[in-house]
């Protein structure tokens, strides 16, 4: 099962989430149906946002993205 994780540019907020409980609960139920599965989830695409997001903390883009993807 392949899905979207977060875009780490900036924290996660409520409507992020909606997504990954959608998710999860779907996981659950294929599971609970007795599908295996492996569960992917990708870290969004760098936008020109995250670099100007970057920029504007006085951060490396990568550093960012670490510590974003971290505290998700």
């Amino acid at each position: 099962m392949y899905t979207c994780g977060p875009t780490v540019y900036d924290y996660a907020h409520i409507g992020n989430y909606r997504t990954f409980v959608f998710q999860d609960i779907l996981r659950r139920f294929l599971k609970l149906r007795g599908f295996k599965l492996n569960h992917v989830m990708n870290a969004n695409a760098w936008t020109t946002a995250s670099s100007r997001m970057a920029a504007a903390a006085g951060w490396h883009s990568d550093y960012t993205a670490k510590i974003r993807a971290g505290v998700f």
